[in-house]
């Protein structure tokens, strides 16, 4: 429409123009040596203006032949860039496929055309990759770090390198590195948190958890159980460093952010209770066995009195703990226990026969088999309950979630190498007949476990007795 409007004022300016030429007729006299030359205003203005016309094209053409030399220089060097792109394109796809001949005859193509692009570093790296030939592939990913357009690249070729030949403390320089060059990419996030965790910088990799959240690589629900197991990890450094006040701060946070975290609830339960915080030691400990029973929390609720009886601690624990989750097969089994150690062989028993309407595991039917023979019940009834409990789930333990290894603790850190991927969980069959330990509740008042760690008590499975012998002093 802007177009339309002005050529219509320029057409109708010129219009004027030419009514008032023809409207003001004049002549233009030129004189040039003994010539005299009378011409009207109108030819003298066309005569101007084919002159124009004549020197702009003349002009034109002029510029045209005059630039050839360099538009074929130009189209030529464009001709060899496109070409050379093509090379170092399929070389670095006969790269990724290790095709070595191709990535050779590629390479030397592209290093002909392109001999001072970024991208060619990287293809003679993986080149050499392939050779086997790991130190030159180093000093090439040295040379991208110095290129503005391929340091990022270099960097990851560097940090795969470090992480392969097992130096993370150059892979964690190398990914804080990247992190500075490019803090919102996916790889750079997860890398960093990893190695951060596997170093022990349980501060440094706290934040990252937000970034994860924030970029979709965590959803809410994992972001904040991270958060919790970091809070936990800054609590046992600040434990074992004597500073109990700052310990139970983090602590606490911990259990905010992840209540069904066993170690992490058990560890603030002690904390309170080392503080002189007995009631809060006692409000954590309920939470979490309500959020999500186990044997750790219930190790420490059932030792925060080292003076009560075993009657008293089943008293106190059938009063203000079991109402929390009357039906889990965590607090039958608690239960059975407590009762166990208090010589209280109906209650144990009915308690036991309650958790066999709810999935029972192996460690159910072992409890059975000695409530059997420590009434002094029949020996055949104690051989039938020990094997069902060899057809039996296996018990819930502490299970690594890339291997399926069993483990007699949570760790930070799997067998695996990555963070947070120890869980509680039923174990494959076969991991669980292999293992010769079982979780209780009790330890005896002479052992100790690692409470920062959030150690169960260990017993070994094959000699149920061994389970209650504490009870008997």
């Amino acid at each position: 429409m802007l177009r339309l409007l002005f050529f219509l004022v320029v057409a109708c300016a010129l219009a004027w123009i030419a009514v008032w030429v023809v409207n003001h007729p004049g002549v233009v006299v030129v004189q040039w040596l003994d010539q005299e030359l009378i011409l009207s205003v109108g030819t003298v203005i066309a005569v101007l203006l084919a002159f124009a016309a004549l020197a702009v094209v003349l002009f034109e053409v002029l510029r045209v032949f005059l630039g050839l030399p360099s538009r074929f220089r130009r189209s030529r060097s464009r001709r060899h860039q496109v070409r050379g792109y093509q090379e170092l394109t399929s070389g670095l796809m006969a790269a990724a496929a290790g095709d070595l001949s191709a990535a050779r005859t590629h390479h030397r193509q592209a290093e002909r055309l392109l001999p001072d692009n970024g991208s060619l570093l990287l293809l003679q790296a993986q080149t050499a990759q392939l050779e086997g030939k790991e130190e030159i592939a180093h000093l090439k990913f040295r040379q991208m770090l110095d290129r503005r357009d391929a340091e990022f690249v270099g960097l990851r070729g560097l940090l795969a390198q470090a992480m392969k030949t097992g130096d993370h403390d150059e892979a964690l320089t190398l990914a804080r590195r990247a992190y500075r060059r490019s803090p919102t990419t996916p790889w750079v996030l997860t890398t960093l948190f990893e190695l951060l965790a596997r170093a022990g910088k349980w501060d440094e990799a706290l934040p990252l958890v937000d970034e994860l959240q924030a970029q979709k690589l965590l959803d809410a629900a994992q972001a904040k159980h991270k958060k919790g197991v970091l809070h936990h990890l800054l609590a046992t450094t600040l434990r074992n460093q004597d500073r109990t006040a700052d310990a139970l701060v983090q602590a606490r946070r911990a259990v905010k952010a992840a209540p069904g975290f066993a170690p992490g609830v058990a560890q603030a339960g002690e904390l309170a209770q080392q503080a002189g915080r007995r009631r809060l030691a006692l409000q954590l400990l309920e939470e979490g066995w309500r959020s999500q029973p186990h044997p750790d929390i219930a190790r420490v609720y059932a030792q925060i009195d080292a003076n009560e009886t075993a009657s008293q601690r089943l008293k106190r624990i059938e009063t203000k703990l079991v109402p929390l989750n009357p039906t889990s097969p965590e607090t039958l089994v608690l239960q059975a226990e407590l009762a166990m150690q208090a010589g209280e062989w109906g209650t144990a028993r009915s308690r036991l026969e309650a958790a066999l309407g709810a999935n029972p595991t192996a460690r159910v039917y072992r409890l059975l088999a000695e409530v059997e023979r420590q009434s002094g019940g029949n020996p055949a009834k104690v051989q039938e309950w020990l094997a069902r409990a060899t057809d039996a789930e296996p018990d819930r333990t502490w299970v690594c979630d890339d291997t399926g290894e069993v483990l007699p603790s949570w760790q930070p850190l799997a067998p695996s190498g990555r963070f947070d991927a120890v869980h509680w969980a039923t174990p494959p069959k076969l991991a669980a007949l292999l293992s010769a330990e079982e979780t209780t509740y009790i330890l005896p008042r002479d052992s100790e476990a690692d409470p920062a760690r959030g150690h169960p008590a260990q017993t070994a499975a094959g000699d149920p007795a061994k389970v209650h012998a504490a009870a008997a002093e």
